[in-house]
Formats: structure tokens, C-alpha cells, sequence
């Protein structure tokens, strides 16, 4: 029988979460972290969720639901702690280019 840590380690060696972010063509400078914060999450959750989607080979759809609510909400931790930074850090940016050029 498998365990939690023993699933979720397979997934960080098979980089599933990495791929998956790939191919749902999210690019962000973020993206190592955004993995990072998703393997927590699953080390958060409780182990028979994680080992009863496993063993009923949903674990895919489930980590795929959780990169784009992360990436699609507003009020995810992800889009709190890196995009909303990014997304100010240009506008500051761009304001002060704008300003230099006058």
C-alpha cells in the first residue's frame, strides 16, 4: 500500500506538477515556486484524499485543478504572494521609465 510521502515524493521525481504547468502553457517567473506551493498543498492534505485519488488514478485531474485555480484566482495564495508582486513591480517600473523619458 502506498503512503502519502511516498506518492507525493514520486511526483516531485517525475516532476508532474512542472509538466503540468508546462503544458497548460503557464509562464511565469514564478513557476518553480507556484510547484513548490502545490506539493506543499498536497503534503497538507489529508493522506487518504491523496492516496484514494491515487489509487483510483484521478491524482492528475486533481493536481491539474489545483495549478489553475492557482493560477486563475485573484485570491489564491499564489496570485497573493508572487503574481500581485510581479504585476506592481512592472507598473512601478513602467511608471518611472515613463517619467525618466520626460
Amino acid at each position: 500500500m502506498n503512503s502519502k510521502h511516498s506518492i507525493i515524493n514520486e511526483l516531485a521525481k517525475q516532476k508532474v506538477v512542472e509538466k503540468t504547468l508546462s503544458n497548460l502553457g503557464v509562464s511565469s517567473p514564478y513557476c518553480k515556486d507556484l510547484s513548490q506551493d502545490i506539493y506543499i498543498e498536497l503534503l497538507n492534505k489529508p493522506d487518504d484524499l491523496i492516496v484514494g485519488l491515487y489509487e483510483r488514478n484521478e491524482h492528475m485531474y486533481y493536481i491539474v485543478r489545483m495549478v489553475k485555480n492557482n493560477v486563475n484566482s485573484l485570491t489564491s495564495p499564489y496570485y497573493k504572494n508572487y503574481e500581485k508582486f510581479r504585476k506592481t513591480t512592472e507598473e512601478i517600473n513602467e511608471n518611472t521609465k515613463n517619467f525618466n523619458n520626460q
